[in-house]
């Protein structure tokens, strides 16, 4: 790995967690300290950007600045804890599986998994929404639903690879507990696949949590959201451009912040393995 290729993945890294620290702290900052509440209506409808308004303002009058900065961490967090769960489950379910010897329960899961990954992820999602019914929580069960498969897909086939790896072995014959093997060896070094695919997963989900309340499956009213924002807006796009232009480079900004840290990983991991 050349000292160019190392500063570049570096250069990403940091330049990725810099953007989504930025937007972070402004999602702390702007709704303690900002001069308007992101659900009080105002009498200045659809104004646009101007120092009294950062952003413009709304249909209803409301001020868009702090809208976007309020719905910060009712993306980012409804996405972290979309990723979270099926990463635990998926890596935990698909490591078993890859070490288990048991052939009714590999069949089993194992189409379980391949029927769920056959269908596209947001359709399955939003058929399940449409089930559970509007809301964050169910956005966050479907996406579990859906998601946990494809991280068992990965999770199982590396699995079978560290079961036969020498210092597993060596750790049997040694004697030590199965639950000790698993948890101390097998599973750690399974899950730095899982994490690693985690980082790009993010982005699909914050984008699927964004187009679920696009779609009226999301954030119920008033509740700031950039998905219902980018609706609300498009209803008057021709109006006012605001309305859905700065919730749409919100969430672009969270999703490429991600994808900077996701590929200078990759670059680091992938250069530095050869």
């Amino acid at each position: 790995m050349t000292k160019r290729q190392r500063r570049e993945g570096a250069f990403a890294i940091y330049t990725g967690i810099t953007m989504l620290g930025l937007m972070l702290l402004a999602g702390l900052l702007v709704p303690a300290l900002g001069k308007y509440h992101a659900n009080e209506i105002g009498s200045d409808q659809l104004m646009p950007p101007s120092a009294k308004h950062f952003f413009g303002t709304d249909i209803l009058g409301r001020d868009i600045f702090a809208r976007v900065f309020a719905a910060v961490f009712v993306d980012l967090g409804t996405s972290i804890v979309g990723v979270l769960i099926p990463l635990f489950v998926g890596t935990v379910i698909g490591t078993l599986l890859g070490i288990s010897k048991n052939r009714r329960i590999n069949s089993f899961v194992g189409s379980l998994i391949d029927g769920i990954n056959a269908f596209p992820f947001l359709i399955f999602v939003i058929a399940l929404v449409a089930f559970l019914g509007s809301g964050l929580s169910s956005i966050i069960i479907a996406i579990s639903l859906v998601n946990w498969a494809r991280y068992a897909r990965i999770a199982r086939t590396r699995a079978v690879i560290v079961n036969q790896q020498g210092y597993v072995e060596a750790a049997r014959t040694l004697g030590f507990r199965p639950s000790r093997i698993l948890f101390r060896h097998i599973i750690p070094n399974v899950s730095s696949e899982t994490r690693a695919y985690a980082l790009s997963d993010f982005i699909i989900v914050i984008i699927a949590v964004a187009a679920l309340s696009f779609l009226g499956l999301g954030v119920n009213p008033p509740q700031a959201e950039w998905g219902a924002m980018i609706k609300d807006g498009a209803n008057v796009i021709t109006l006012a451009w605001w309305t859905s232009i700065f919730p749409g480079l919100a969430l672009c900004w969270a999703g490429i912040s991600v994808a900077m840290i996701s590929e200078g990983l990759s670059r680091v991991i992938r250069e530095g393995s050869q």
